[in-house]
């Protein structure tokens, strides 16, 4: 997604486009995905050295809400953000190599949804990875 799509949906939310901001959408719009907020952060300055950690955090969350970005956990450690152009999708993560794999929602929703309606819960899964082994991995490791 190009910078100016991301300033323009701040725009329309009522945000000021300030050079801080416009430095976070310029960042998610390089293309690297999966970037944790101190990523954004540190790559960010380098377009507006004065932005401070608390303007990158709010205006990531507010991409994620206008639904531009998803912020999800792949493992251990920090969530990370990225656009995404698939409203609703899952990440496969191999817990050897670390590969990432998106995959539409719908192919795994039936099975959480129901695993989650029989603990009584309501899902909300898409912001945690599934771990296993890629294929790769699988066919070199036992088990």
């Amino acid at each position: 997604m190009a910078t100016e799509d991301l300033v323009e949906g701040l725009r329309r939310a009522g945000f000021r486009i300030t050079a801080g901001r416009r430095a976070v959408c310029a960042v998610l719009s390089e293309g690297d995905s999966h970037l944790r907020a101190a990523d954004v952060l540190e790559r960010a300055r380098a377009h507006a050295p004065r932005i401070d950690q608390s303007s990158v955090y709010r205006t990531l969350e507010k991409l994620e809400e206008l639904g531009y970005l998803h912020h999800v956990h792949l493992g251990h450690g920090a969530g990370v953000y990225h656009v995404s152009s698939q409203a609703n999708h899952q990440h496969l993560v191999c817990v050897d190599c670390g590969r990432t794999e998106e995959i539409a929602s719908e192919v795994v929703a039936p099975m959480l949804d129901e695993a989650a309606g029989m603990a009584g819960f309501s899902e909300t899964w898409l912001h945690f990875a599934i771990q296993g082994r890629c294929s790769n991995c699988a066919g070199t490791r036992p088990g």
